[in-house]
């Protein structure tokens, strides 16, 4: 499930699963892009 939280200082932070991460190759401080689609969002890393 993927969460989005709220820090002290107002920023907002999303969170997913590791099993999630690991299958997308993705790490701590990777860079994503969210585009809206139809159906919902897609996600693009930035590597």
């Amino acid at each position: 499930m993927v969460k989005i939280q709220k820090l002290y200082s107002g920023q907002l932070v999303i969170t997913i699963p590791k099993t999630l991460a690991d299958y997308e190759g993705l790490d701590k401080g990777m860079e994503v892009e969210f585009k809206k689609h139809k159906n919902g969002f897609l996600l693009e890393v930035k590597k």
